[in-house]
């Protein structure tokens, strides 16, 4: 499943970069577009962090009782 939603990404941000450059914008404007497509779309962004929503341990999402 996690293949399929990098699949996904990898269209989307071809989508951009080949939408941007239609539109008469420069390529490097569409490959900064891409990038940021597929930081957003990848969970981790690529470092191995674990998922997008899997909760920092933050002291934001610990409990007391």
């Amino acid at each position: 499943m996690n293949l399929v939603g990098i699949v996904i990404t990898l269209i989307v941000a071809a989508l951009a970069y080949l939408l941007l450059v239609a539109l008469g914008l420069p390529s490097i404007v569409g490959i900064i577009a891409a990038v940021l497509v597929l930081l957003a779309g990848i969970p981790s962004g690529g470092f191995g962090l674990g998922g997008r929503f899997s909760g920092g341990g933050g002291t934001a999402t610990t409990h007391r009782r």
